[in-house]
C-alpha cells in the first residue's frame, strides 16, 4: 500500500506562516478533501504533498516507487504535439523503467557488476512495468480520453487547438493515465 506522510511541516513566505506544524497521512484508497478560505494555504500544502515545494521544516516521507499525480487548478496549456502524443507523456514512468531495464541488460552483457543482484533488479523492474499496464498504454489513453469527452478524431488534433477547459481535461486524462497511487487534485470542480 503506497503512502505519503508529513509531520510537523511548516512553510512561510516572508513573515507570513502559510503552513505551521501540519501533519497529514495519505494512503492508497484514502479519499480526503481539504477545505478552507482563499489564501489559507491549501494549494501550497498540496504542492508540498506532491513534492513540488519544499517545506521550511518538517518531514515528508513517501513510500519508494509510490506514484503521485498532481493536477493544478489552472494555468495548464499543451502545445507542439497531437492529443495522442501528449497523452503518451503520462507514461514517462514506463519509459524510465524500460531505460533502466535496458541499462541493466547492457551491464549484464559487459559483465559489469554483481550478476545476481542485477538480474533480481531487472526482474523486479520488468514485473513493475508489466503490472503498471504500460504495454497497454495506447488503449488505456484512448479509453480515458474518449471517456472524458474527446472524439476519435480529436486524438490526431494538435493540443493547442483545444480551449482552456479542454486543456484541463487533457491534464486530468494524463493524471488518470499515470494510474497513480495518490492523486492530488487542486480545485477538482474546475
Amino acid at each position: 500500500m503506497a503512502f505519503v506522510q508529513f509531520s510537523q511541516v511548516s512553510l512561510a513566505f516572508g513573515d507570513r506562516d502559510i503552513l505551521k506544524n501540519v501533519s497529514v497521512n495519505l494512503q492508497t484508497g484514502t479519499k480526503a478533501a481539504l477545505t478552507g478560505a482563499n489564501g489559507a494555504g491549501k494549494s501550497t500544502l498540496i504542492k508540498v504533498m506532491a513534492g513540488l515545494v519544499q517545506p521550511d521544516s518538517g518531514n515528508r516521507i513517501c513510500q519508494k516507487d509510490a506514484r503521485i499525480a498532481y493536477l493544478p487548478q489552472s494555468g495548464l496549456t499543451h502545445h507542439g504535439c497531437t492529443l495522442r502524443e501528449e497523452a503518451d507523456k503520462a507514461f514517462q514512468f514506463g519509459y524510465d523503467i524500460q531505460k533502466e531495464i535496458d541499462g541493466i541488460g547492457d551491464m549484464l552483457k559487459a559483465g559489469n557488476g554483481n550478476t545476481q543482484s542485477l538480474l533480481e533488479r531487472q526482474a523486479g523492474l520488468i514485473a513493475q512495468l508489466e503490472d503498471s499496464g504500460w504495454h497497454r498504454r495506447e488503449a488505456q489513453a484512448e479509453s480515458v480520453l474518449i471517456g472524458l469527452g474527446f472524439s476519435q478524431e480529436d486524438l490526431s488534433r494538435q493540443t493547442e487547438e483545444f480551449s482552456g477547459g479542454w486543456q484541463m481535461r487533457i491534464a486530468l486524462a494524463k493524471a488518470l493515465m499515470q494510474n497513480p497511487d495518490i492523486l492530488l487534485l487542486d480545485e477538482p470542480t474546475n
